[in-house]
C-alpha cells in the first residue's frame, strides 16, 4: 500500500478555510494514498439560507495556487435541475476567481486526487489537461453514471458513500508502475530537492522515458512536480509552524539564497510568502 500521504501534505491558498464556502472531508482509510479529500460548498441548509449565503460572498476574489492535485467538481443547480462537471487538470500557475453572484441555489461536491495517482482512476492523457479543465463528458460514462444520483442524494454522507464505493471498485483493478511511483517517493522524500539525474539513476530509467511516464500519467515533467513539491513543503511549513524561518527553509529546502526562495514562491502564490500567510491567517 502507498504511504506517500504520510510524508506529503499539500494545501490551498486558505488551509483554515471551514465553512459554507468551502469545508473538507477525509476519506475513508484505503483511499487516502490516492484521494487528498472531498470538499463542498454550500453543503447544507435551506435554500433561503443558501441564497443568503451566496449574497454575502458575492464579488468576493479567492486566489487558487497550485496544491499538485487534481479535482473533479460537480455543480448542481438545484434552481434549473441541471448538473455540470468538469476535472481540472493539475496546474503550475497560481490564479483567481470571483465567487458568487449566482441567482440560482447550486451546491459543489469535488474529489481532490493526489497527483500520483490520478492516473489509476481515470484513463487520459494527462500532458493534456495540464492548466486546463475538460467537461464531464470527457471523463467516460461510469464517471457520468456515478453522479447522476446527486440530485437525490441531499446529505454530503450519502454523497460520499456512492463515491466511495465506487472508487473502491477501481482500486482493485489498480496496477502501480514501479518507475513512476519509485521517481514520485524520491521526489517525496526529499521534498523536492532531488534532481533529474538523481530520480533516473534511482529508477534505472533514461531522461526520456521518466519525462514522458511523467507527462502522461501526471501532465507535468519530473523537474517542474519537484519544484512544485517544493514549494508547498515550504507553504506548508509556513503555515503550520509560528517559529518559520525564511533562512532556514532555504538550506532545508535546497534553495540557492533566500531572493530564489521568494522568487519561486511569487510564481506559483502570485503573492510574497509574508503577504501568503497574512491571507491564510485571515481565513481562521
Amino acid at each position: 500500500m502507498l504511504n506517500f500521504h504520510t510524508i506529503y501534505h499539500p494545501i490551498t491558498a486558505r488551509p483554515f478555510l471551514s465553512d459554507y464556502t468551502y469545508k473538507e472531508y477525509l476519506p475513508g482509510e484505503p483511499l487516502r494514498p490516492y484521494i487528498a479529500c472531498y470538499w463542498t460548498t454550500n453543503e447544507a441548509g435551506t435554500e433561503g439560507t443558501i441564497r443568503e449565503n451566496l449574497a454575502k460572498t458575492a464579488g468576493r476574489e479567492v486566489l487558487v495556487i497550485p496544491d499538485t492535485c487534481v479535482d473533479i467538481i460537480l455543480s448542481v443547480n438545484h434552481t434549473k435541475q441541471t448538473m455540470t462537471g468538469m476535472l481540472c487538470g493539475i496546474q503550475d500557475l497560481p490564479f483567481t476567481t470571483v465567487q458568487g453572484g449566482e441567482t440560482d441555489v447550486v451546491t459543489v461536491f469535488a474529489i481532490r486526487f493526489h497527483f500520483w495517482a490520478v492516473h489509476l482512476f481515470l484513463n487520459l492523457e494527462f500532458q493534456e489537461t495540464r492548466n486546463l479543465h475538460l467537461d464531464m463528458d470527457d471523463l467516460g460514462k461510469e464517471w457520468r453514471s456515478l453522479f447522476e444520483p446527486f440530485f437525490y442524494l441531499l446529505t454530503v454522507k450519502e454523497r460520499i458513500a456512492r463515491v466511495e464505493q465506487f472508487l473502491y471498485r477501481k482500486l482493485a483493478d489498480m496496477e502501480l508502475n514501479s518507475d513512476l511511483f519509485q521517481a514520485v517517493h524520491n521526489i517525496l522524500d526529499s521534498s523536492g530537492g532531488v534532481s533529474v539525474r538523481g530520480l533516473c539513476e534511482s529508477c534505472c530509467v533514461s531522461p526520456r522515458k521518466l519525462e514522458r511516464l511523467f507527462l502522461g500519467k501526471i501532465g507535468l515533467p519530473p523537474k517542474k512536480v519537484a519544484t512544485l513539491v517544493r514549494y508547498q513543503n515550504v507553504w506548508h511549513n509556513l503555515v503550520t509552524d509560528p517559529q518559520f524561518d525564511i533562512l532556514d527553509a532555504v538550506y532545508r529546502y535546497g534553495y540557492t539564497d533566500q531572493s530564489h526562495l521568494q522568487k519561486e514562491f511569487r510564481r506559483f502564490h502570485g503573492t510574497s510568502p509574508e503577504e501568503a500567510r497574512k491571507i491564510a491567517q485571515s481565513w481562521r
